[in-house]
């Protein structure tokens, strides 16, 4: 285990806590002490029990960890045993560093610059806490000798509360196959509407929708709260992954489709490909509200 501190920032009612050596994740987000992300479980330094972590270079699956690109054969670690595939990119399983910190604000850097390694990159994070919400800026510079396609995310965990509910304004959503890779891109069909708010408890999901417009909204009509879930025009897609049984979901803003590296004669995935030196980022924004 890494020893580090964790680090934490305040403004206002809201606290923020982030476990930088646990794959930069935040811990916590509460707002007057209410959890408005699913505080963090379990060990530190396991970014599964975490309340959020980083999708960098890519999110979502790489079918099997393998792709070609511009001629050439790349193959990932199989990084989360038992899936088959690679699954969102280094940075969320590997210490980040901070870069600077104040009482309502910080920034996190993570360099994954090996010279055997698939991708080659700088990643950042920066948060802010302002006007009674987190903004949480995500971004990459390649830092490799040639083009590759880059992705990016965040993978916020919120609690599954009795009657919880979720709505968002998406315009399509990606089918999988058996493997849980991404295959087609379809209307959004009803099993999977929730353009209109509708109980968690109704769905089970582990999809992609894209043309996120607007934040994802969640309500906790018992507790007499909410929180909007938002990505810019980077972030505008979307996982959700409402799991059976569990007591969470996951709502997380991220940049592209899932497998995208393995769809190159498709426009509309949302991969981006940045020459050696070029980056990009884009942010998420986390606003509690009170239904009351």
């Amino acid at each position: 285990m890494i020893e580090a501190p964790l680090l934490t920032l305040r403004q206002g009612a809201l606290e923020l806590v982030v476990d930088v050596a646990g794959g930069g994740s935040i811990r916590s987000l509460r707002d007057d002490g209410f959890d408005v992300l699913r505080a963090g479980t379990g060990d530190l330094r396991d970014p599964v029990q975490q309340a959020s972590f980083p999708l960098v270079p890519f999110a979502g699956r790489v079918n099997q960890g393998r792709f070609s690109f511009e001629g050439r054969d790349y193959h990932l670690p199989i990084n989360f045993a038992p899936e088959p595939h690679a699954i969102h990119g280094d940075g969320w399983m590997a210490p980040w560093t901070v870069a600077r910190q104040t009482g309502d604000q910080a920034e996190l850097v993570f360099h994954h610059e090996h010279r055997w390694a698939v991708f080659r990159y700088r990643a950042w994070q920066r948060f802010v806490l302002e006007d009674g919400r987190l903004t949480a800026e995500i971004g990459v510079r390649n830092t490799g000798n040639w083009a590759m396609p880059f992705g990016l995310g965040h993978h916020p965990y919120v609690d599954r509360r009795p009657g919880t509910t979720i709505q968002a304004d998406v315009d399509a959503v990606w089918l999988t196959d058996q493997m849980k890779i991404s295959t087609e891109l379809v209307p959004v069909p009803d099993w999977a509407d929730f353009r209109q708010e509708r109980p968690v408890d109704d769905m089970v999901l582990d999809h992609i929708f894209a043309g996120l417009k607007g934040p994802a909204t969640v309500r906790w009509p018992d507790e007499g709260r909410g929180v909007r879930i938002a990505g810019d025009e980077v972030l505008n897609h979307l996982i959700v992954y409402i799991p059976p049984g569990e007591d969470y979901f996951c709502v997380e803003p991220i940049s592209h489709a899932g497998n995208a590296v393995n769809m190159p004669e498709r426009s509309d995935t949302g991969i981006r490909v940045l020459q050696p030196g070029e980056e990009f980022f884009g942010k998420m924004q986390v606003e509690p509200f009170s239904l009351r």
